[in-house]
């Protein structure tokens, strides 16, 4: 199941959920300022990102510049951290069993549809340019 976390209604979040409903794909979308998140739904995020806090955290954010976190932050202390504000995070963040992105970049959310439905795509297209003579 895709999941989607934001704590702002901002564009790049109300065009992920455009996206997800156009590609008829089902995702559970959370405010987690509303339903804030536990230690261990932090610490599963970060475990599943590539980089760490430079995936999740919006370094540039007021919030963020405000906590003035420094690198001497232990990984507890950094959830305890997001737990308390929350809007340090990057906005949306989406994630399956396998795959997590921030954000809204049309070249990595593609992640997210199904392989088989992925190639059934890629053979019909093939097919239109086969039949345009373009191939």
């Amino acid at each position: 199941m895709i999941k989607m976390y934001f704590h702002t209604s901002d564009p790049a979040k109300n065009k992920m959920v455009r996206w997800f409903k156009r590609q008829h794909l089902g995702v559970q979308i959370r405010n987690i300022l509303q339903k804030p998140l536990s230690k261990t739904e932090i610490t599963q995020l970060f475990l599943m990102s590539d980089n760490g806090t430079a995936d999740l955290l919006a370094q540039r954010s007021k919030a963020a510049q405000a906590l003035k976190l420094d690198d001497d932050v232990t990984f507890n202390q950094m959830v305890d951290t997001v737990q308390a504000h929350p809007q340090i995070l990057k906005n949306p963040i989406v994630f399956d069993e396998h795959s997590l992105i921030t954000g809204f970049n049309l070249e990595k959310v593609g992640v997210f549809i199904p392989a088989k439905q992925r190639k059934r795509e890629r053979l019909s297209l093939f097919g239109q340019l086969y039949q345009a003579d373009l191939i």
